[in-house]
């Protein structure tokens, strides 16, 4: 036998086997530190809020960081479908069309990736992720991000006639939306531990940001949830207006040529009902068959012939930033963008001169780039929302999340400095 064809033989059982030894390896050590706290096991025992949140970080940021991140953008699309929802969004003029719509999606996710990153409380240790981060930084005073994250959140909403059921329903799709795409679309399901971490740690969210009758069970949140689309989720010309505006933007990150197959698909990703609901077009059976297979290529794939993710990069920056030397104050980054460069600081070096390359190939715009128009300098948590607000409440912020941790904000998150 000749020795190439051997030799490639060994490499790819060699490679099978070494992404069958590592694929599961968060798995299992987060299943063997938490053994005590298995639902199934132990029912009655009873997990803290950081413990549920280490927990949810092997789903999120290592097994199936992108696929629940989608998840999550999904889980905020499906509220569009609820009438008394989208009425408010249509009122608020916010995601009709244009920048502000990718501001919106943008300042959401970070406000989410702040909760789901940074401490839940203020007390507790910290999760491995944070700990290991932050390593060598001073801890003298908590962390207060996911405070004023939330703070600034219960700000904003104030100002709109939110019912606790609207509340109560969206904080359910943040929860069961990533359990039911791992379970469709991922090359393995959350464990019955994982989703009990979600309801525990979201129930805690949901705490802070004073939402009521939130049930006490995974099994009760899923009936709840469930009773509520059926009867409030129905089509409506606000929930179509939303949905539409929603659709440019997503489909703006492909070429425009290919808008149309990438809307189709989009279609696809939803249920029936919420299809309806949204007065999206019904896709012909092809179209559905041709996205489960994408779908299953994607699971069998990533399950079995890629390595798993050995290293991490979450949208929100968990170090602090540094202090300004000018007395201005301190700012942070996304690590990436989303449709729009909002946030992000101007390139330099190496990255300017791709960039206008790009843009003398027009695979970019001169409209597109980082710069003041999408505050390059930066955000702070308190100043997120709707531009018209962004110098308005943040001693009301800061006081609530004071509240909240129950001792003050210091250092580079505080308005002083």
């Amino acid at each position: 036998m000749p020795l190439l064809p051997v030799s490639a033989s060994i490499a790819c059982a060699v490679y099978l086997l070494l992404v069958r030894l590592t694929r599961w390896r968060v798995y299992n050590r987060l299943h063997r530190k938490y053994a005590h706290l298995d639902p199934v096991r132990n029912p009655k025992a009873r997990m803290t809020a950081t413990e549920a949140q280490d927990i949810t970080h092997a789903s999120v940021v290592w097994d199936m960081g992108a696929l629940l991140a989608n998840a999550l953008s999904f889980a905020i699309v499906r509220t569009y479908a609820i009438p008394s929802i989208s009425k408010i969004l249509c009122s608020s003029k916010e995601l009709k069309a244009g920048p502000s719509v990718s501001k919106r999606y943008l300042d959401t996710a970070i406000i989410a990736g702040t909760w789901s990153f940074c401490p839940i409380s203020a007390t507790d240790p910290p999760t491995e992720l944070y700990a290991s981060e932050t390593k060598g930084e001073p801890k003298a005073d908590p962390d207060p991000r996911t405070f004023i994250g939330i703070a600034r959140m219960n700000w904003l909403h104030a100002h709109y006639p939110i019912s606790n059921d609207d509340y109560l329903y969206t904080l359910s799709l943040f929860i069961l939306e990533p359990v039911r795409w791992a379970q469709k679309y991922g090359w393995r399901s959350l464990s019955p531990l994982e989703v009990q971490a979600r309801h525990v740690f979201y129930t805690r969210v949901g705490e802070l940001m004073g939402i009521r009758d939130i049930p006490d069970t995974v099994e009760g949140l899923i009936a709840w949830s469930e009773e509520y689309e059926e009867q409030h989720m129905v089509p409506a010309d606000t929930n179509k207006e939303v949905v539409s505006g929603m659709m440019t933007e997503l489909s703006s990150v492909v070429p425009a040529f290919a808008r149309g197959i990438f809307q189709r698909i989009i279609i696809c990703l939803f249920d029936e009902r919420t299809r309806v609901a949204m007065g999206l077009p019904e896709q012909p059976a092809w179209m559905h068959s041709l996205v489960g297979t994408a779908a299953w290529l994607f699971k069998f794939t990533q399950g079995h012939l890629l390595l798993p993710r050995f290293s991490q990069v979450p949208l929100v920056p968990m170090k602090a930033p540094r202090m300004p030397t000018d007395g201005s104050l301190a700012r942070m980054h996304p690590a990436w963008p989303v449709t729009k460069p909002w946030y992000l600081p101007r390139p330099t070096g190496l990255q300017r001169v791709l960039e206008r390359v790009m843009i003398v190939f027009g695979l970019k715009s001169e409209e597109d780039l980082p710069g003041p128009k999408y505050r390059s300098e930066g955000y702070r948590l308190e100043e997120l929302g709707p531009l018209r607000w962004k110098d308005a409440g943040h001693a009301e912020v800061m006081k609530l999340a004071e509240d909240m941790m129950g001792c003050p904000v210091r250092g580079a998150w505080a308005r002083e400095g």
